[in-house]
C-alpha cells in the first residue's frame, strides 16, 4: 500500500511513519506540506491513500481529485469543527492531530477498507476512462503535462509578448542505459531526471522568466516554452547558460542517487528556435513547426558534440588518458578475492563511461587503437593491484581478434605476465558472424595458456549459442538475471540450471551485479561459484587497500 501525505505537523508526520511501518506501507510525504502542482503530481501517481492536513476550504476539490482516481482520503483535523467538515466533504476517514501511531494506523486501515468496498463496476469503469484521458495529458513517469495541455499557454505567451522561444531538451543514451540495467532502472533514472528538471524549472520561474514545461508522454525529451525577454543577440548566450545549469542540475542528481557509471551515460543537447507573432499564420501550426525546428537544432548540437568527442578520443589515444578500475571477483563461498576485472574509464568527463568511450571509438574507426591502450594499461597495473595467484579478466570484443597486434598479445603486451593468469572476457558489442574462424582464433590463444569467459550471458548476443560454440572456462551471468534474484523464483531456476550445466562441463559461473546481501545469499545458495558487484566494491573505491578493507568488513559481517 502507498500512502501520500500532505501534512505540516511534525508529530503527525512521525505518527504517520509509525503507522506506515505497522501496515507495511510506503509513505510519501510531500515537502513543505505540499500544495498546488506538487500535490496534483502526487495524486497522478495513484497512491492508495491520501492524508491531508489543514485543507483550507479545498476539501471538496481534493475529494473530487482523489475519488476520480479511486484514492482513499483521510483528513487530519485540529478539532471537532474540522472533523465535521471532513465528514460533509465525503472523506473516507478523519483523525485528530496528536493521535498516536497505533490509532493513525487503525484510521488508515479503515479508509483503505472503505475505498475497496466502494469499487463497484461502474466506478471502476469511470476510473479507467479517467485514467485513459489523464495519461494523454500527463506523463505518468514524470507527472509533467504533455504538449496538448501546454499549447494554450504557449499561444498566450506568443500573442501577448509577440514572441515565443522554444527549447527542445534531448537526452541521449538513455536507451543504452535501459539495455544495460533494464527498464526498471531507467524508470528510476527518469524519475530522478524529472525531479532535477522540476527543480530547474522552479528556479527559473522564481526568477520571473515565465518558463513553461511540457513533455511527450512516455518519452524522455522535454520542451520548454519561454519568453526569454532578452535581445536576439543575447538569446544564444542565455540559452547556453540555461543548458549548462540544467546539465549540472541533472548530472549532479544522477551521480548522487545512481553513481558515476549511470551519470556517465547521461548527455543532454538543447536546440532552440524563437517564433514571432504573424497574424497570417495559425498560431498552433507555428508552434508545432517551431518544435520540429528546435528538435532538429538539438540533433545538430549532438552532431557537433560527437565531433568534439572524437577529438577528445584522439587526444586520449595520443596521451594515454585512460584510467583502469579493478573490480574484484570473489569466491562465493568464502568472499576470498579470486581475481579482478579491468574496466577502462576515460579521463575526459564526456568519455568517462566505457559505453560512451567505446561507442565513440567505433564511430571514429579507432576501436583497435583504444582496445590496445586499455589492454596495455590493465596489464601495466597487474603488479600493483593483483597478488601472484589472482587472475586478470580483460574485456575483449570479437572485432579485436581481427587486429594483428592483438593476436600477438603475448609478445607485444604481456612481457613478464603469465598467460595463464589472463582471462579474455568475450564482450559481444557486436555479433560473431563466422564461428569456425573465431574458434580458430580461440584455439591459438588457448594453446598459449589463455582462458576465456563469456560476458553478459543471458543478454544481447551472449546467449546459449555463444556458450556452446565458444566452450568458455567462465560464464558471467548478466546483471539483469541477478538483480532482484532473491525474490524472483524464475531467475533462481534459470541460474540453478546454468550452474548445473556448468558443473557438468567444468565451467565456473560468475554472478555479475550483486549489490545487496539478499542477492548474495541467493546466488550462494544456488551454488554460483564466483560473484562480482558493488556489494564487494563500492563506486569510487579505486585503491586496492580500500577494496581489501571493504572485503574484510563484508567477511566479518
Amino acid at each position: 500500500m502507498r500512502i501520500l501525505a500532505s501534512v505540516t505537523d511534525g508529530g503527525l508526520e512521525t505518527a504517520l511513519a509509525g503507522a506506515a511501518e505497522r501496515l507495511e506501507a510506503e509513505l510519501i510525504v510531500l515537502p513543505g506540506g505540499g500544495a498546488g502542482e506538487p500535490l496534483l503530481e502526487g495524486l497522478r501517481n495513484h497512491p492508495d491513500l491520501f492524508v491531508v492536513q489543514s485543507p483550507d476550504g479545498r476539501l471538496e476539490a481534493l475529494r473530487g481529485e482523489s475519488s476520480a482516481r479511486g484514492i482513499g482520503m483521510v483528513v487530519a483535523c485540529a478539532g471537532e469543527a474540522e472533523a465535521h467538515a471532513a465528514v460533509r466533504a465525503g472523506a473516507d476517514e478523519w483523525l485528530l492531530v496528536g493521535a498516536g501511531a497505533e490509532e493513525v494506523a487503525a484510521r488508515l486501515w479503515s479508509a483503505a477498507q472503505r475505498t475497496g468496498r466502494r469499487e463497484l463496476p461502474q466506478v471502476t469503469e469511470r476510473m479507467a476512462e479517467h485514467l485513459k484521458y489523464e495519461e494523454l495529458l500527463y506523463d505518468r513517469f514524470t507527472g509533467f503535462p504533455t504538449l496538448p495541455m501546454m499549447l494554450e499557454p504557449g499561444r498566450d505567451i506568443l500573442e501577448r509578448t509577440g514572441r515565443l522561444t522554444i527549447l527542445y531538451i534531448q537526452f541521449v543514451r538513455y536507451s543504452k542505459l535501459e539495455e544495460i540495467y533494464g527498464w526498471q532502472k531507467l524508470d528510476e533514472v527518469l524519475q530522478t531526471t524529472a525531479s532535477a528538471v522540476r527543480a530547474f524549472y522552479d528556479r527559473q520561474t522564481g526568477g520571473g522568466e515565465s518558463v513553461l514545461m511540457v513533455s511527450h508522454t512516455g518519452d524522455d525529451d522535454f520542451i520548454f516554452f519561454t519568453d526569454l525577454r532578452v535581445t536576439v543577440d543575447q538569446a544564444e548566450q542565455r540559452i547556453n547558460q540555461l543548458t549548462t545549469e540544467l546539465e549540472e542540475e541533472i548530472r549532479g542528481r544522477l551521480e548522487t542517487e545512481h553513481g558515476e557509471d549511470v551519470a556517465g551515460l547521461f548527455e543532454i543537447y538543447v536546440g532552440s528556435t524563437t517564433l514571432f507573432r504573424n497574424p497570417k499564420v495559425r498560431t498552433e501550426r507555428m508552434i508545432y513547426r517551431g518544435i520540429r525546428e528546435a528538435a532538429h537544432a538539438a540533433r545538430g548540437v549532438e552532431g557537433r558534440e560527437r565531433t568534439r568527442k572524437v577529438a577528445d578520443l584522439k587526444e586520449t589515444l595520443r596521451r594515454g588518458l585512460v584510467d583502469i578500475v579493478y573490480h574484484p571477483i570473489v569466491v562465493t563461498a568464502t568472499r576470498e578475492v579470486y581475481g579482478f576485472e579491468a574496466l577502462a574509464r576515460g579521463t575526459h568527463r564526456g568519455l568517462r563511461s566505457p559505453e560512451v568511450l567505446f561507442g565513440v571509438a567505433e564511430e571514429a574507426n579507432l576501436i583497435w587503437e583504444l582496445s590496445r591502450l586499455c589492454r596495455r594499461r590493465a596489464l601495466e597495473g597487474m603488479d600493483a593491484h593483483l597478488k601472484p595467484d589472482q587472475l586478470l579478466f580483460l574485456n575483449i570484443d570479437p572485432h579485436d581478434f581481427r587486429d594483428p597486434t592483438f593476436r600477438y598479445l603475448d609478445v607485444d603486451e604481456l612481457k613478464d605476465v603469465e598467460a595463464g593468469r589472463v582471462v579474455l572476457e568475450i564482450t559481444e558489442r557486436t555479433a560473431i558472424t563466422d564461428y569456425p574462424k573465431f574458434q580458430g582464433y580461440l584455439a591459438e590463444f588457448r594453446a598459449r595458456g589463455f582462458r576465456f569467459a563469456v560476458d553478459d550471458a543471458g543478454s544481447g548476443y551472449a546467449g546459449l549459442g555463444s556458450i556452446a560454440n565458444l566452450a568458455p572456462d567462465f560464464i558471467k551471468l548478466d546483471i539483469s538475471l541477478i538483480s532482484g534474484i532473491d525474490t524472483n523464483y524464475m531467475k533462481q531456476n534459470l541460474v540453478e540450471t546454468m550452474v548445473s550445466f556448468a558443473n557438468d562441463h567444468g565451467i565456473q559461473v560468475i554472478a555479475e551485479g550483486v549489490e545487496r546481501e539478499e542477492e548474495y545469499d541467493a546466488v550462494k545458495r544456488l551454488g554460483v561459484h564466483l560473484t562480482q558487484g558493488f556489494l564487494f566494491h563500492k563506486p569510487g573505491l579505486l585503491e586496492k587497500q580500500a577494496v581489501a578493507a571493504d572485503l574484510s568488513a563484508g567477511a566479518a559481517g
